[in-house]
């Protein structure tokens, strides 16, 4: 049985970026993945402040360029000016995978693991599918996204983690096309809504909640948001197609690694708390993670895969807690339409570059945004 220098379970964001960079490196990786099809997604778009240029994508993976984000409470809109992208994950993910190295780099699909083996000094061995065959290697990564087939396993993440959960339409836009409009407050049904620009004078209208009772009556209070006057002037809906899905509420971890095995994305909530920012978040994560890899295996030590979780450490655990104690104001607010009314108010006399490095997740480091 061949025996991989990583074997990698899940080829969403994390595990393809992080297979790519491994192919650079020459590393000897399997990639799997219990879909067929790794360009079937429930949600087809993303807003994201990513560099494209830093993890070497093209504008071809742009949706729509965006110019203003537009904050809507019940009574109060404030504009920020600044620069991010509607991002195209069909096409960001499609151009990463044709980028992966295939003499380095096998992916097997429909391939569902089910559990991990380990040796009597508890390193993993070898993970297992359905089916009993064994995938074996050197160093292996949960990259498995919310699923957490491994993290949860071996107690990286509780077994039952906080969705917050989401549907959306593709709608005729009427508004600007580089607004983006995020909607806030009671009024917005209990939870959030979005419209994100595309081309063509086509937007994405969503509308998401973190609580489990509002969630079950997620496309009825979209139905009735789609209603409302100010959003009637920006959308129309001309189609019944409904996507969806859901992202992890965020609990801030800094474990990320056991042994041999190393976990990165969702499977250890590595999406920014903010605003569910998980992309240019995620990559950057994969890149620090191959670095470890990479010398781990050069030096056949272990230990030095602590360097990725040191790395992440430094470089986002203090605003990933800012953003959490963010999060969690959010979630109070949106309750509260004078309260969001009044946070929306107040946020007017911030200067855009300000709120900006807030809003993406950075706080002061303007050389990342």
């Amino acid at each position: 049985m061949k025996k991989f220098d990583v074997v990698i379970v899940g080829a969403g964001t994390a595990g393809i970026l992080l297979a790519r960079e491994l192919g650079k490196l020459k590393k000897k990786t399997l990639v799997l993945d219990r879909k067929k099809n790794l360009l079937e997604f429930s949600f087809n778009t993303l807003g994201s402040f990513i560099n494209l240029e830093k993890f070497e994508l093209s504008k071809d993976v742009v949706a729509q360029d965006v110019k203003t984000i537009c904050f809507h409470s019940k009574n109060v809109t404030r504009k920020l000016k600044t620069d991010l992208y509607v991002l195209d994950k069909k096409k960001v993910h499609k151009e990463i995978i044709s980028s992966v190295d295939e003499n380095y780099v096998t992916f097997l699909t429909g391939v569902n693991i089910k559990n991990i083996n380990k040796d009597d000094n508890c390193n993993f061995l070898s993970v297992v599918d359905k089916n009993k065959n064994e995938y074996l290697g050197t160093i292996f990564v949960d990259a498995s996204g919310t699923n957490g087939i491994i993290s949860k396993k071996v107690g990286l993440i509780a077994k039952k983690t906080e969705l917050a959960t989401g549907v959306e339409y593709n709608v005729a836009y009427k508004g600007n096309k580089t607004d983006l409009h995020l909607l806030m407050g009671k009024e917005y049904q209990g939870g959030y809504g979005w419209i994100f620009p595309l081309k063509n004078k086509r937007a994405i209208i969503g509308f998401g909640s973190f609580d489990d009772e509002i969630v079950k009556d997620l496309k009825n209070r979209l139905h009735k948001i789609l209603e409302f006057p100010k959003i009637k002037k920006l959308v129309e809906k001309d189609n019944d197609l409904v996507e969806g899905g859901s992202i992890p509420i965020t609990p801030v971890l800094d474990k990320f690694v056991i042994n041999n095995l190393v976990c990165v994305g969702d499977c250890v909530s590595q999406v920014n708390p903010i605003v569910g920012e998980g992309y240019k978040f995620i990559f950057e994560a994969a890149i620090m993670a191959s670095k470890a890899i990479n010398k781990a295996l050069e030096e056949d030590n272990i230990t030095c895969l602590t360097e990725y979780e040191k790395d992440w450490k430094n470089r986002f655990l203090l605003n990933y807690q800012r953003s959490k104690r963010a999060q969690n104001r959010f979630v109070k607010y949106s309750q509260n339409n004078l309260l969001m009314d009044y946070t929306l108010f107040i946020s007017k006399f911030i200067r855009d570059e300000r709120c900006v490095r807030s809003l993406s997740g950075e706080y002061g480091l303007e050389n990342e945004v």
